[in-house]
């Protein structure tokens, strides 16, 4: 009589495919979590550098603030007349200066074709508070659109009525 084996063969097949699948999953998934880490870095390093340059153009700001409340002091007390004032804030500020909306006006340059536009606005005679009209970071380049990609807008195309 032919022998008979007892016992259970180890059937290694199975178990090893669905081991390497799950070694597979979690390598993708791994180096997508460093795929999505680095980009994250980049981005903090790249708001990093845009709040810092904002934070050194408003830090000139206030200093070009401060000088034009020195030198709008200086000017009120060597005239009363509003004609003459306008003409020593005019020798003062030179072109930055708009003796028509008596306002003066500055474009601190910043990263990324920025400025920031700082608007400052004379009081009518009798005040003393100069005010800021504006101080708001704006674009000095403009920006253009790339078309160059056709994109789809929606209509049919030649493969569509011919059926290919």
């Amino acid at each position: 009589m032919a022998k008979q084996e007892n016992g259970y063969k180890a059937n290694l097949g199975s178990p090893s495919l669905i081991l390497i699948f799950i070694v597979m999953c979690l390598i993708t998934f791994g180096m997508l979590s460093l795929s999505t880490a680095k980009s994250e870095h980049n981005l903090a390093e790249r708001n990093a550098s845009a709040v810092t340059e904002y934070y050194r153009a408003d830090g000139e700001g206030e200093a070009f603030y401060q000088m034009v409340l020195k030198r709008a002091a200086k000017v009120r007390e060597m005239s009363q007349d509003p004609q003459e004032r306008k003409r020593l804030l005019s020798q003062e500020f030179g072109d930055a200066y708009e003796p028509d909306k008596g306002t003066v006006t500055v474009n601190i340059p910043m990263e990324r074709s920025q400025a920031l536009n700082i608007e400052l606005v004379f009081p009518p005679e009798g005040k003393e508070n100069i005010q800021i009209s504006k101080w708001k970071v704006i674009q000095t380049e403009d920006y253009e659109i790339d078309h160059s990609m056709p994109v789809w807008t929606g209509g049919e195309t030649k493969n569509q009525e011919t059926g290919r």
